[in-house]
């Protein structure tokens, strides 16, 4: 791999103004893209990637010059050497007289990757020498391969050399469009020469589905299955997306000699684990410069620095972007037919909104390929839940009848969703194609306007701050299949006219409403299918005005900072309440019992500071109420005959922790609250088996307990 960044140039060293002056300028030229130049006449042409030959008037009838050329005819089968012939100071017509003819062509036209330069009149020699260095830079870094020569060759190189002797294989796997077959493709041209019997399959999983096993063998495998003595080999096969096809290929074919190497290349890591590859290898994303490099040369067709990138939309599309080779190369595209910086905005927008073609079927080959529990979770992540906490999206996908579980482990092996610090990550170009599928667009007004009515929708996410008044969100109510319903006001001055006459759909699960501006929720809302109720910042005095609902499937009630709160409805139906988050709810006065409510768990009731008392709680639920001024309690559970040990002191205002896990039988009440003003609490006959946590209270009125650990 050390060949990667060095080039061998052969000239004729009696030439004076070569040796002088071209070499040191095309030396000069090729360091500023950092590829190495050797020039020393005994430097070997195998150590290089890249030869440039410079022919001049004495070129061809120096002896080392003809030698330079035999050590490169023998390289015709190395795919991976780029060879450039410079005519310099004589034409190639002129160039053919002095040479023998078939040997000319046969030394200056025997690959395919190579070509010529020569000097024309018109062209300055800074121009012929930056011409000649851009277009073998570009030969041995195309924009597909970018980043693949400078650092992941390397890593492939070192990972098969740390597996023992005897057949290797290794997979590698990625999001769709991040360069796994480019790599492939890379690494089967850098090593082919070094084995007996070579074979690369591109697009396995649709040959084998289109053509079949034998076709397959016939068209590609000949090599391998025509003589049974075993032979060292390279097999690549490209995007296999079931293990079984890869295992009834390689059933077919003879064994492998020693030191033989299978590639194979997939976007699910399951499917490389199937086939039992010895490593993987994950391919990540371009660096920023790796990144800005393809996008200015898909854009500008030349490298440009980041400074006169910044001027324009240009870093916005790169980091939109983020790394994918295929993003990059294809908005670079694009935006390269656009001129004026308006337009390439105009342009950036329509593409996020729209995806083009090519990005659309590489993401929807992924999409279609995964099961319905997939694909729904996959779309609800897109739309809602990207950067939210895994754990809390798996308890609403839950409640919704998927099994994210399943799913989420399944979309993360496939690198369709990313977990980065317990929240789940969407790659924007797999998002907006998502979305897409969904019939979602970027501009949620309009595609709220879209909606309006759609029978078949279940999620609606919108900012609605600046909804035209004209838009009625009572058309809310003939959504029929509505199950996620997520309104925020970036403004929450600006909430309109359009909640006159609110209507909520009957099957909705999940309400997440911010800045919520009405003073309850609609008296037809028919809460029997509601499962969370978000209303974090909200204007609600009370939750149903009064009226009697039926709420069996409710879970999770957050209400967080709603100054206006007076008092929460009663909850007595809801048995399957788990959580309830009145944090900061300044004016709220009266909870409701819930001593039948043994699913609940926590109460938080933090800053609440016009609430007195709190009524009978299970035995199983957390309490908080740090900064909530409750003077009366009254436990589920009593103890007859309690006795005050002897030995106990009470420690005055500042206790903390002073009822420790084990303290108490028979009940699991945790009570927390650190910060608490001098008022106490007064404990009826309490009993707790978790903690107490009262810091800045005194224990005068715990009047019932059977012991106390300090």
């Amino acid at each position: 791999m050390a060949a990667c960044n060095k080039v061998k140039i052969s000239f004729d060293r009696s030439d004076e103004t070569i040796r002088c002056s071209l070499v040191p300028h095309l030396s000069a030229a090729f360091g500023r893209k950092g590829i190495t130049v050797l020039t020393d006449k005994h430097d070997e042409f195998c150590k290089c990637i890249a030869s440039v030959f410079i022919f001049s008037k004495n070129y061809v009838s120096i002896k080392e010059s003809l030698d330079d050329f035999v050590k490169t005819s023998q390289r015709r089968n190395d795919k991976g050497h780029v060879v450039a012939n410079v005519f310099f100071g004589v034409s190639r017509s002129v160039l053919k007289e002095k040479f023998a003819m078939a040997a000319f062509e046969r030394f200056t036209s025997y690959h395919a990757s190579q070509w010529c330069h020569e000097k024309t009149n018109n062209q300055s020699d800074c121009e012929f020498v930056e011409k000649i260095a851009t277009d073998v830079y570009e030969k041995i870094f195309p924009k597909e391969r970018i980043g693949i020569y400078s650092r992941m060759l390397q890593d492939i190189s070192n990972l098969l050399c740390s597996q023992p002797w005897g057949a290797k294989s290794i997979g590698f796997w990625g999001m769709p469009g991040i360069g796994k077959t480019e790599l492939a493709k890379a690494v089967f041209d850098q090593m082919s020469s070094d084995y007996e019997v070579t074979c690369f399959i591109q697009n396995f999983h649709e040959t084998f589905e289109t053509k079949g096993l034998y076709s397959l063998l016939q068209e590609h495998c000949k090599n391998l299955t025509k003589q049974n003595l075993p032979k060292r080999v390279l097999l690549v096969l490209d995007d296999v997306r079931n293990h079984l096809y890869a295992e009834s290929l390689r059933a077919e074919l003879p064994s492998f000699s020693l030191g033989s190497v299978i590639i194979i290349t997939s976007r699910d890591e399951q499917v490389l684990s199937h086939c039992q590859v010895n490593q993987t290898y994950k391919v990540e994303g371009l660096n920023k410069n790796e990144a800005m490099q393809l996008f200015s040369r898909c854009a500008f067709g030349k490298d440009v620095k980041e400074t006169n990138l910044l001027k324009d939309i240009s870093m916005k599309v790169i980091e939109y972007a983020d790394g994918n080779p295929l993003a990059l190369r294809v908005y670079g595209k694009e935006m390269s037919s656009q001129e004026q910086p308006s337009q390439k905005e105009t342009l950036f927008l329509k593409l996020k909104q729209d995806p083009p073609h090519q990005i659309m079927e590489v993401v929807k080959s992924s999409y279609y390929a995964l099961s319905d529990n997939e694909k729904n979770i996959l779309v609800y992540i897109a739309f809602c839940f990207t950067g939210k906490h895994i754990e809390d999206v798996s308890k609403l996908l839950k409640d919704l009848g998927f099994f994210p579980e399943i799913g989420i482990d399944q979309l993360v092996a496939n690198s369709l969703v990313t977990i980065s610090e317990n929240r789940l990550e969407m790659h924007n170009m797999i998002q907006a194609v998502v979305k897409k599928i969904g019939g979602c667009s970027e501009d949620t007004n309009t595609s709220f306007k879209c909606v309006l009515g759609t029978k078949d929708i279940e999620a609606i996410s919108m900012d609605a701050s600046n909804i035209n008044l004209d838009v009625k969100l009572s058309s809310l109510g003939s959504m029929y299949n509505l199950r996620y319903l997520n309104i925020s006001y970036s403004d929450p001055g600006k909430h309109g006219k359009a909640l006159e006459s609110l209507s909520l759909p009957y099957g909705i699960k999940f309400l997440n409403w911010e800045n919520y501006p009405l003073k309850y929720l609609p008296q037809d809302f028919d809460l029997s299918n509601l499962v969370e109720l978000n209303m974090p910042y909200s204007q609600l005095q009370t939750l149903w005005g009064g009226t009697q609902k039926q709420f069996k499937m409710l879970k999770r009630i957050n209400l967080r900072h709603s100054q206006k709160l007076l008092e929460v409805d009663e909850l007595s139906e809801a048995r399957n309440l788990e959580e309830v988050d009145l944090c900061g709810c300044k004016n709220l006065q009266r909870f409701p019992s819930i001593s039948n409510l043994h699913k609940l768990r926590v109460v938080d009731l933090p800053s609440c500071t016009k609430i007195k008392s709190f009524p009978e709680f299970p035995s199983n639920v957390e309490l908080k109420f740090e900064g909530s001024p409750i003077k009366t309690m009254s436990p589920l559970l009593i103890l007859e005959n309690p006795t005050k040990p002897s030995n106990y002191k009470p420690h005055g205002p500042h206790i903390l922790d002073i009822l420790r896990p084990g303290s108490f039988f028979n009940s699991q009440k945790r009570i927390t609250n650190p910060g608490m003003g001098e008022s106490s609490p007064t404990f009826t006959d309490i009993v707790c088996e978790k903690a107490i946590l009262m810091s800045q209270w005194s224990l005068e009125k715990l009047n019932s307990f059977r012991k106390v650990d300090f």
